[in-house]
Protein backbone atom coordinates (compact mmCIF):
# COMPACT_ATOMS: atom_id res chain seq x y z
CA UNK A 1 0.00 0.00 0.00
CA UNK A 2 2.88 2.37 0.73
CA UNK A 3 4.23 2.07 -2.81
CA UNK A 4 0.71 2.55 -4.22
CA UNK A 5 0.18 5.66 -2.10
CA UNK A 6 3.56 7.01 -3.21
CA UNK A 7 2.60 6.39 -6.84
CA UNK A 8 -0.71 8.19 -6.37
CA UNK A 9 0.92 11.21 -4.73
CA UNK A 10 3.61 11.39 -7.42
CA UNK A 11 0.92 11.31 -10.12
CA UNK A 12 -0.97 14.13 -8.38
CA UNK A 13 2.21 16.22 -8.27
CA UNK A 14 3.24 15.45 -11.87
CA UNK A 15 -0.21 16.30 -13.22
CA UNK A 16 -0.59 19.26 -10.83
CA UNK A 17 -3.98 18.00 -9.73
CA UNK A 18 -3.89 19.40 -6.19
CA UNK A 19 -2.02 22.16 -4.42
CA UNK A 20 -0.31 21.56 -1.09
CA UNK A 21 -2.82 21.13 1.77
CA UNK A 22 -5.76 21.24 -0.67
CA UNK A 23 -9.21 20.03 0.36
CA UNK A 24 -10.41 17.20 -1.88
CA UNK A 25 -13.88 15.68 -2.01
CA UNK A 26 -13.73 11.95 -2.82
CA UNK A 27 -16.65 10.48 -4.79
CA UNK A 28 -17.13 7.07 -3.15
CA UNK A 29 -19.70 4.59 -4.42
CA UNK A 30 -18.47 1.65 -2.31
CA UNK A 31 -16.93 -0.18 -5.25
CA UNK A 32 -13.30 -1.32 -5.25
CA UNK A 33 -11.97 1.63 -7.29
CA UNK A 34 -13.39 4.40 -5.10
CA UNK A 35 -12.76 2.50 -1.84
CA UNK A 36 -9.09 2.05 -2.73
CA UNK A 37 -8.91 5.75 -3.61
CA UNK A 38 -10.32 6.63 -0.19
CA UNK A 39 -7.83 4.31 1.52
CA UNK A 40 -4.92 5.90 -0.37
CA UNK A 41 -6.04 9.43 0.54
CA UNK A 42 -6.31 8.52 4.22
CA UNK A 43 -3.38 10.03 6.14
CA UNK A 44 -2.27 11.84 2.97
CA UNK A 45 -1.07 15.46 2.88
CA UNK A 46 -4.53 16.45 1.70
CA UNK A 47 -7.68 17.12 3.71
CA UNK A 48 -10.18 14.62 2.32
CA UNK A 49 -13.92 14.21 2.67
CA UNK A 50 -16.33 11.77 1.03
CA UNK A 51 -19.54 12.17 -0.94
CA UNK A 52 -22.00 9.39 -1.77
CA UNK A 53 -25.14 9.25 -3.90
CA UNK A 54 -27.99 6.81 -3.29
CA UNK A 55 -29.91 6.65 -6.56
CA UNK A 56 -32.43 4.11 -5.21
CA UNK A 57 -32.23 2.07 -8.40
CA UNK A 58 -31.13 -1.31 -6.99
CA UNK A 59 -33.41 -1.80 -3.97
CA UNK A 60 -31.56 -3.36 -1.04
CA UNK A 61 -28.23 -3.03 -2.82
CA UNK A 62 -28.55 0.76 -2.80
CA UNK A 63 -29.24 0.79 0.94
CA UNK A 64 -26.35 -1.65 1.51
CA UNK A 65 -23.94 0.60 -0.44
CA UNK A 66 -24.94 3.65 1.58
CA UNK A 67 -24.46 1.82 4.90
CA UNK A 68 -21.07 0.53 3.76
CA UNK A 69 -19.84 4.01 2.79
CA UNK A 70 -21.06 5.45 6.10
CA UNK A 71 -19.00 2.85 7.98
CA UNK A 72 -15.98 3.46 5.73
CA UNK A 73 -16.10 7.21 6.40
CA UNK A 74 -16.12 6.56 10.15
CA UNK A 75 -13.23 4.11 9.87
CA UNK A 76 -11.12 6.56 7.85
CA UNK A 77 -12.22 9.50 10.01
CA UNK A 78 -13.45 11.47 7.01
CA UNK A 79 -16.55 13.69 6.86
CA UNK A 80 -19.28 12.19 4.67
CA UNK A 81 -21.83 14.04 2.59
CA UNK A 82 -24.63 12.05 1.01
CA UNK A 83 -28.00 12.42 -0.65
CA UNK A 84 -30.80 10.07 -1.63
CA UNK A 85 -32.47 10.61 -5.02
CA UNK A 86 -35.65 9.53 -6.76
CA UNK A 87 -33.71 9.01 -9.97
CA UNK A 88 -36.57 7.53 -12.00
CA UNK A 89 -38.83 10.49 -11.23
CA UNK A 90 -36.08 12.91 -12.23
CA UNK A 91 -35.49 11.02 -15.49
CA UNK A 92 -39.22 11.14 -16.31
CA UNK A 93 -39.43 14.83 -15.45
CA UNK A 94 -36.39 15.74 -17.58
CA UNK A 95 -37.28 13.22 -20.32
CA UNK A 96 -33.81 11.65 -20.23
CA UNK A 97 -32.43 8.16 -19.68
CA UNK A 98 -31.88 6.71 -16.21
CA UNK A 99 -28.13 6.73 -16.83
CA UNK A 100 -28.13 10.38 -17.86
CA UNK A 101 -30.34 11.29 -14.91
CA UNK A 102 -27.96 9.58 -12.47
CA UNK A 103 -25.00 11.35 -14.05
CA UNK A 104 -26.65 14.79 -13.79
CA UNK A 105 -27.76 14.25 -10.20
CA UNK A 106 -24.33 12.90 -9.24
CA UNK A 107 -22.35 15.84 -10.57
CA UNK A 108 -24.88 18.39 -9.33
CA UNK A 109 -24.44 17.01 -5.81
CA UNK A 110 -20.65 16.90 -6.13
CA UNK A 111 -20.48 20.52 -7.20
CA UNK A 112 -22.98 21.68 -4.55
CA UNK A 113 -20.95 20.05 -1.78
CA UNK A 114 -17.65 21.32 -3.19
CA UNK A 115 -18.90 24.90 -3.34
CA UNK A 116 -20.73 25.00 0.01
CA UNK A 117 -18.13 23.06 2.02
CA UNK A 118 -15.06 24.77 0.57
CA UNK A 119 -13.41 21.82 -1.19
CA UNK A 120 -10.87 22.68 -3.88
CA UNK A 121 -11.41 19.64 -6.11
CA UNK A 122 -13.65 16.61 -6.57
CA UNK A 123 -11.82 13.31 -7.09
CA UNK A 124 -13.47 10.49 -9.04
CA UNK A 125 -11.92 7.03 -9.23
CA UNK A 126 -11.69 6.41 -12.99
CA UNK A 127 -8.61 4.40 -13.96
CA UNK A 128 -6.66 3.55 -17.12
CA UNK A 129 -9.15 0.91 -18.30
CA UNK A 130 -11.93 3.48 -18.05
CA UNK A 131 -9.87 5.77 -20.30
CA UNK A 132 -9.49 2.99 -22.87
CA UNK A 133 -13.23 2.28 -22.76
CA UNK A 134 -13.93 5.95 -23.38
CA UNK A 135 -11.63 6.04 -26.43
CA UNK A 136 -13.31 2.96 -27.91
CA UNK A 137 -16.79 4.39 -27.27
CA UNK A 138 -15.78 7.66 -28.94
CA UNK A 139 -14.32 5.82 -31.93
CA UNK A 140 -17.55 3.87 -32.34
CA UNK A 141 -19.73 6.98 -31.99
CA UNK A 142 -17.49 9.17 -34.15
CA UNK A 143 -16.48 12.15 -32.01
CA UNK A 144 -13.44 13.15 -34.06
CA UNK A 145 -9.92 13.79 -32.82
CA UNK A 146 -11.16 15.23 -29.51
CA UNK A 147 -12.58 11.85 -28.54
CA UNK A 148 -9.22 10.09 -28.75
CA UNK A 149 -7.57 11.63 -25.69
CA UNK A 150 -9.63 9.43 -23.38
CA UNK A 151 -10.32 10.83 -19.94
CA UNK A 152 -8.37 13.90 -18.87
CA UNK A 153 -6.86 13.81 -15.38
CA UNK A 154 -8.03 17.36 -14.62
CA UNK A 155 -11.03 19.22 -15.97
CA UNK A 156 -12.45 22.22 -14.15
CA UNK A 157 -13.11 21.03 -10.58
CA UNK A 158 -12.95 17.31 -11.37
CA UNK A 159 -9.68 15.35 -10.97
CA UNK A 160 -8.97 11.67 -11.70
CA UNK A 161 -5.96 10.67 -9.59
CA UNK A 162 -6.55 6.92 -10.12
CA UNK A 163 -5.56 7.20 -13.78
CA UNK A 164 -2.10 6.10 -12.64
CA UNK A 165 -3.50 2.56 -12.12
CA UNK A 166 -4.82 -0.18 -14.38
CA UNK A 167 -7.93 -2.10 -13.30
CA UNK A 168 -5.81 -5.23 -12.75
CA UNK A 169 -3.49 -3.30 -10.43
CA UNK A 170 -6.44 -2.05 -8.39
CA UNK A 171 -7.75 -5.62 -8.17
CA UNK A 172 -4.36 -6.86 -6.92
CA UNK A 173 -4.07 -4.08 -4.31
CA UNK A 174 -7.55 -4.74 -2.98
CA UNK A 175 -6.90 -8.48 -2.72
CA UNK A 176 -3.39 -8.19 -1.23
CA UNK A 177 -4.52 -5.72 1.44
CA UNK A 178 -7.87 -7.43 2.20
CA UNK A 179 -9.78 -4.22 1.49
CA UNK A 180 -13.53 -4.67 1.80
CA UNK A 181 -15.84 -3.20 -0.83
CA UNK A 182 -19.31 -3.74 -2.29
CA UNK A 183 -20.10 -5.03 -5.76
CA UNK A 184 -22.61 -3.26 -8.02
CA UNK A 185 -24.52 -6.09 -9.71
CA UNK A 186 -25.31 -3.86 -12.72
CA UNK A 187 -21.59 -3.88 -13.59
CA UNK A 188 -21.92 -7.53 -14.60
CA UNK A 189 -24.69 -6.83 -17.11
CA UNK A 190 -23.75 -6.13 -20.72
CA UNK A 191 -27.02 -4.40 -21.53
CA UNK A 192 -25.25 -1.06 -21.10
CA UNK A 193 -22.99 0.15 -23.92
CA UNK A 194 -19.93 0.78 -21.74
CA UNK A 195 -20.32 -2.61 -20.07
CA UNK A 196 -20.31 -4.31 -23.48
CA UNK A 197 -16.99 -2.63 -24.21
CA UNK A 198 -15.58 -3.64 -20.82
CA UNK A 199 -16.90 -7.20 -20.65
CA UNK A 200 -16.88 -8.31 -24.29
CA UNK A 201 -14.69 -6.18 -26.54
CA UNK A 202 -11.62 -5.35 -24.45
CA UNK A 203 -11.02 -8.98 -23.34
CA UNK A 204 -11.01 -10.05 -27.00
CA UNK A 205 -8.59 -7.25 -27.89
CA UNK A 206 -6.31 -8.26 -25.02
CA UNK A 207 -6.05 -11.74 -26.55
CA UNK A 208 -4.41 -10.05 -29.54
CA UNK A 209 -2.33 -7.68 -27.40
CA UNK A 210 -1.89 -8.59 -23.73
CA UNK A 211 -0.37 -5.13 -23.18
CA UNK A 212 -3.44 -3.44 -24.64
CA UNK A 213 -4.02 -0.98 -21.77
CA UNK A 214 -0.38 0.15 -21.79
CA UNK A 215 -0.43 0.49 -25.59
CA UNK A 216 -3.59 2.58 -25.44
CA UNK A 217 -2.12 4.81 -22.75
CA UNK A 218 0.85 5.56 -25.00
CA UNK A 219 -1.47 6.30 -27.92
CA UNK A 220 -3.71 8.46 -25.74
CA UNK A 221 -0.72 10.64 -24.87
CA UNK A 222 0.09 11.07 -28.56
CA UNK A 223 -3.56 11.77 -29.40
CA UNK A 224 -3.70 14.43 -26.70
CA UNK A 225 -0.70 16.20 -28.23
CA UNK A 226 -2.22 16.01 -31.71
CA UNK A 227 -5.46 17.43 -30.34
CA UNK A 228 -3.53 20.31 -28.78
CA UNK A 229 -1.94 21.13 -32.16
CA UNK A 230 -5.32 20.91 -33.87
CA UNK A 231 -6.90 23.15 -31.23
CA UNK A 232 -4.20 25.77 -31.76
CA UNK A 233 -4.88 25.76 -35.50
CA UNK A 234 -8.64 25.89 -34.93
CA UNK A 235 -8.30 28.83 -32.53
CA UNK A 236 -6.19 30.65 -35.12
CA UNK A 237 -8.86 30.12 -37.75
CA UNK A 238 -11.58 31.32 -35.36
CA UNK A 239 -9.68 34.58 -34.99
CA UNK A 240 -9.01 35.03 -38.71
CA UNK A 241 -11.78 33.59 -40.90
CA UNK A 242 -14.74 33.33 -38.50
CA UNK A 243 -16.64 36.61 -38.29
CA UNK A 244 -19.15 37.36 -35.53
CA UNK A 245 -22.51 38.82 -36.46
CA UNK A 246 -25.80 39.31 -34.68
CA UNK A 247 -26.94 35.97 -33.24
CA UNK A 248 -24.33 33.93 -35.11
CA UNK A 249 -21.17 33.70 -37.19
CA UNK A 250 -20.24 33.73 -40.87
CA UNK A 251 -17.32 32.30 -42.84
CA UNK A 252 -16.42 33.25 -46.41
CA UNK A 253 -16.83 30.37 -48.84
CA UNK A 254 -13.44 31.22 -50.37
CA UNK A 255 -11.84 30.84 -46.92
CA UNK A 256 -13.46 27.41 -46.54
CA UNK A 257 -12.05 26.39 -49.93
CA UNK A 258 -8.55 27.36 -48.80
CA UNK A 259 -8.58 25.19 -45.65
CA UNK A 260 -6.03 22.37 -45.59
CA UNK A 261 -6.85 19.68 -44.53
CA UNK A 262 -10.26 20.98 -45.48
CA UNK A 263 -12.71 18.48 -44.02
CA UNK A 264 -10.90 18.14 -40.68
CA UNK A 265 -10.53 21.86 -40.02
CA UNK A 266 -14.06 22.72 -41.13
CA UNK A 267 -15.41 19.95 -38.90
CA UNK A 268 -13.52 21.38 -35.91
CA UNK A 269 -14.96 24.85 -36.66
CA UNK A 270 -18.54 23.56 -36.97
CA UNK A 271 -18.49 20.90 -34.24
CA UNK A 272 -19.35 23.36 -31.41
CA UNK A 273 -22.60 24.09 -33.26
CA UNK A 274 -23.68 20.45 -33.34
CA UNK A 275 -22.77 19.56 -36.94
CA UNK A 276 -21.54 16.05 -37.76
CA UNK A 277 -18.79 14.90 -40.08
CA UNK A 278 -21.23 13.69 -42.75
CA UNK A 279 -22.86 17.14 -42.85
CA UNK A 280 -19.45 18.74 -43.36
CA UNK A 281 -18.93 16.42 -46.34
CA UNK A 282 -22.31 17.46 -47.77
CA UNK A 283 -21.51 21.15 -47.21
CA UNK A 284 -18.19 20.86 -49.04
CA UNK A 285 -19.97 19.16 -51.93
CA UNK A 286 -22.55 21.97 -52.11
CA UNK A 287 -20.24 25.00 -51.92
CA UNK A 288 -20.85 25.84 -55.57
CA UNK A 289 -24.63 25.84 -55.24
CA UNK A 290 -26.71 28.98 -55.15
CA UNK A 291 -27.62 30.83 -51.98
CA UNK A 292 -30.30 29.39 -49.75
CA UNK A 293 -28.96 25.88 -49.16
CA UNK A 294 -29.61 24.94 -45.52
CA UNK A 295 -27.99 22.44 -43.15
CA UNK A 296 -29.50 21.74 -39.73
CA UNK A 297 -27.95 20.48 -36.51
CA UNK A 298 -29.97 19.87 -33.33
CA UNK A 299 -29.19 23.44 -32.20
CA UNK A 300 -28.15 25.50 -35.23
CA UNK A 301 -28.83 26.24 -38.87
CA UNK A 302 -26.14 26.77 -41.50
CA UNK A 303 -27.09 28.55 -44.72
CA UNK A 304 -25.04 29.27 -47.82
CA UNK A 305 -25.81 32.91 -48.48
CA UNK A 306 -24.08 35.18 -51.02
CA UNK A 307 -20.58 33.81 -50.67
CA UNK A 308 -20.79 33.03 -46.96
CA UNK A 309 -21.63 30.10 -44.74
CA UNK A 310 -23.80 31.63 -42.01
CA UNK A 311 -24.51 29.83 -38.75
CA UNK A 312 -27.11 30.89 -36.25
CA UNK A 313 -29.15 29.29 -33.44
CA UNK A 314 -32.45 27.62 -34.20
CA UNK A 315 -35.67 28.85 -32.64
CA UNK A 316 -34.39 32.26 -31.61
CA UNK A 317 -37.42 34.29 -30.70
CA UNK A 318 -38.09 37.74 -32.04
CA UNK A 319 -38.10 40.48 -29.39
CA UNK A 320 -41.43 41.47 -27.87
CA UNK A 321 -43.39 44.17 -29.67
CA UNK A 322 -43.51 47.60 -28.01
CA UNK A 323 -46.17 50.31 -28.28
CA UNK A 324 -44.99 53.93 -28.64
CA UNK A 325 -47.26 56.57 -27.12
CA UNK A 326 -45.02 59.62 -27.49
CA UNK A 327 -41.59 60.97 -26.58
CA UNK A 328 -39.31 58.61 -24.66
CA UNK A 329 -37.01 55.59 -25.11
CA UNK A 330 -38.30 52.24 -26.29
CA UNK A 331 -36.44 48.93 -26.44
CA UNK A 332 -36.62 46.20 -29.03
CA UNK A 333 -34.19 43.42 -28.23
CA UNK A 334 -30.77 45.04 -27.93
CA UNK A 335 -31.87 48.07 -29.95
CA UNK A 336 -33.22 51.32 -28.50
CA UNK A 337 -35.46 53.79 -30.33
CA UNK A 338 -35.48 57.27 -28.81
CA UNK A 339 -38.48 59.45 -29.69
CA UNK A 340 -38.45 63.25 -29.40
CA UNK A 341 -40.33 66.22 -30.87
CA UNK A 342 -39.20 69.31 -32.77
CA UNK A 343 -41.01 72.39 -34.06
CA UNK A 344 -38.62 72.87 -36.98
CA UNK A 345 -37.82 70.96 -40.15
CA UNK A 346 -34.49 69.13 -39.72
CA UNK A 347 -31.51 70.44 -41.70
CA UNK A 348 -29.72 67.10 -42.00
CA UNK A 349 -31.78 64.19 -43.31
CA UNK A 350 -28.86 61.93 -44.26
CA UNK A 351 -28.18 60.08 -40.97
CA UNK A 352 -29.58 56.57 -41.56
CA UNK A 353 -29.90 56.03 -37.80
CA UNK A 354 -32.42 58.88 -37.54
CA UNK A 355 -35.89 59.11 -39.08
CA UNK A 356 -38.04 62.27 -39.20
CA UNK A 357 -41.81 62.11 -39.57
CA UNK A 358 -44.38 64.90 -39.61
CA UNK A 359 -46.57 64.66 -36.52
CA UNK A 360 -49.79 65.05 -38.48
CA UNK A 361 -49.02 61.83 -40.40
CA UNK A 362 -48.79 59.71 -37.25
CA UNK A 363 -51.60 57.78 -35.57
CA UNK A 364 -50.63 56.84 -32.04
CA UNK A 365 -49.92 54.43 -30.55
CA UNK A 366 -47.18 53.41 -32.94
CA UNK A 367 -45.64 49.96 -32.69
CA UNK A 368 -42.13 48.51 -32.74
CA UNK A 369 -42.33 44.94 -33.94
CA UNK A 370 -40.57 42.20 -35.89
CA UNK A 371 -41.22 41.71 -39.59
CA UNK A 372 -44.11 39.50 -40.61
CA UNK A 373 -44.64 37.40 -43.70
CA UNK A 374 -46.41 39.50 -46.33
CA UNK A 375 -45.13 42.86 -45.00
CA UNK A 376 -44.79 45.57 -47.66
CA UNK A 377 -43.60 49.17 -47.65
CA UNK A 378 -42.53 51.83 -50.14
CA UNK A 379 -38.75 52.28 -49.72
CA UNK A 380 -37.61 55.91 -49.77
CA UNK A 381 -37.01 57.02 -53.35
CA UNK A 382 -39.37 54.46 -54.89
CA UNK A 383 -42.92 54.83 -56.19
CA UNK A 384 -44.33 51.39 -55.58
CA UNK A 385 -44.69 48.94 -52.73
CA UNK A 386 -42.04 46.28 -52.17
CA UNK A 387 -42.21 43.11 -50.15
CA UNK A 388 -40.12 43.42 -47.03
CA UNK A 389 -38.68 39.94 -47.69
CA UNK A 390 -37.43 41.12 -51.10
CA UNK A 391 -35.99 44.26 -49.50
CA UNK A 392 -34.03 42.12 -47.03
CA UNK A 393 -32.60 40.06 -49.90
CA UNK A 394 -31.62 43.20 -51.81
CA UNK A 395 -29.93 44.62 -48.71
CA UNK A 396 -28.11 41.29 -48.14
CA UNK A 397 -29.52 40.99 -44.64
CA UNK A 398 -28.76 37.53 -43.16
CA UNK A 399 -31.73 35.24 -42.59
CA UNK A 400 -31.16 35.05 -38.85
CA UNK A 401 -30.99 38.84 -38.50
CA UNK A 402 -34.37 39.63 -40.02
CA UNK A 403 -36.51 38.94 -36.98
CA UNK A 404 -34.32 41.22 -34.84
CA UNK A 405 -34.73 44.29 -37.06
CA UNK A 406 -37.14 46.83 -35.48
CA UNK A 407 -40.08 47.67 -37.74
CA UNK A 408 -41.72 51.02 -36.87
CA UNK A 409 -45.40 50.71 -37.69
CA UNK A 410 -47.95 53.52 -37.80
CA UNK A 411 -51.28 53.21 -36.02
CA UNK A 412 -52.95 52.69 -39.41
CA UNK A 413 -50.75 49.66 -40.18
CA UNK A 414 -48.26 51.36 -42.54
CA UNK A 415 -44.57 50.61 -42.08
CA UNK A 416 -42.85 53.94 -41.42
CA UNK A 417 -39.26 52.80 -41.00
CA UNK A 418 -37.27 49.59 -41.35
CA UNK A 419 -34.74 50.55 -38.67
CA UNK A 420 -32.12 51.65 -39.55
CA UNK A 421 -32.16 50.67 -43.23
CA UNK A 422 -34.86 52.71 -44.99
CA UNK A 423 -37.82 54.94 -44.27
CA UNK A 424 -41.06 54.79 -46.25
CA UNK A 425 -41.37 57.21 -49.17
CA UNK A 426 -44.92 58.13 -48.08
CA UNK A 427 -43.63 59.49 -44.77
CA UNK A 428 -40.82 61.75 -46.00
CA UNK A 429 -40.76 65.25 -44.53
CA UNK A 430 -42.18 67.97 -46.78
CA UNK A 431 -41.20 71.64 -47.08
CA UNK A 432 -41.94 74.24 -44.40
CA UNK A 433 -41.77 74.19 -40.64
CA UNK A 434 -44.09 71.67 -39.08
CA UNK A 435 -44.13 69.71 -35.87
CA UNK A 436 -41.74 66.80 -36.37
CA UNK A 437 -41.22 63.56 -34.51
CA UNK A 438 -37.60 62.37 -34.42
CA UNK A 439 -36.86 58.65 -34.12
CA UNK A 440 -33.25 57.75 -33.33
CA UNK A 441 -31.93 54.18 -33.55
CA UNK A 442 -29.15 53.04 -31.19
CA UNK A 443 -27.61 49.63 -30.57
Amino acid sequence: MLSAKKRLLQFIQQQKLLKTNAKVLLAVSGGKDSVLMAQLFADSPYLAGMVHCNFNLRGEESARDEAFVRDLAKTLNMPLFFKSFDTKAYADEQKISIQMAARELRYQLFEDVRATEGFDKIAVAQHQNDAVETVLINLIRGTGVAGLHGIKSDRQHIIRPMLCFKASEIEDLVQQNAIAYVEDSSNASNKYFRNKIRLDIIPEMEKLNPSLIHTFQENIRHFAQLEELLQQQTDLLKNTIVHQQDNGIRIKIEDIRSLQPQQLLLFELLKPYGFKGAQVDDLLADLERQSGKLFLSPTHCLSINRGYAEIYPLNTKAPESQEIFGAGSYHFGDATISVSESAERPKNLKDKNVAFVEAERLSFPLKLRAWQKGDTFMPFGMRKLKKLSDFFVAEKIPLNHKKHIPILENGNGDIIWVCPYRTDERYKVGAGNKKIFIFEYRK
